[in-house]
C-alpha cells in the first residue's frame, strides 16, 4: 500500500512487470543470440533511464544492484546509448 512505502522511505510506488527506458551506454552482443543484461534504472527530466550493470555472469552483485533486466533482441549486435530499451523488472 502506498502507506506503507512512503515508512519506507519511497517516494514513489515501486514499479511491477515491463518499462521502456533510454539506454545510457552502449551494450554490446553477439548478433543471433538473446541477451538480457542487468540494469538500474533512475528517473530523469529526459525520463526513465536505464543504465547497465556490467559484471562477470557469475556475480550476485550484478543483480544486487540492478532494478531489472535490459532485454538485447535476437539478431541485434548490441544496442546504442540513447535508444529505447525494453526492461524487466524484478
Amino acid at each position: 500500500t502506498p502507506a506503507i512505502y512512503r515508512l519506507q522511505g519511497l517516494r514513489t510506488m515501486p514499479r511491477r512487470g515491463l518499462v521502456w527506458a533510454k539506454l545510457s551506454q552502449n551494450i554490446a552482443s553477439e548478433s543471433g543470440r538473446e541477451d538480457y543484461v542487468p540494469a538500474r534504472l533512475e528517473d530523469t527530466s529526459d525520463g526513465l533511464m536505464a543504465t547497465p550493470v556490467f559484471g562477470k555472469s557469475n556475480l550476485i552483485y550484478t543483480l544486487v544492484n540492478a532494478d531489472g533486466l535490459i532485454k538485447v533482441p535476437l539478431n541485434k549486435g548490441g544496442l546504442l546509448a540513447g535508444e529505447s530499451v525494453e526492461v524487466r523488472l524484478f
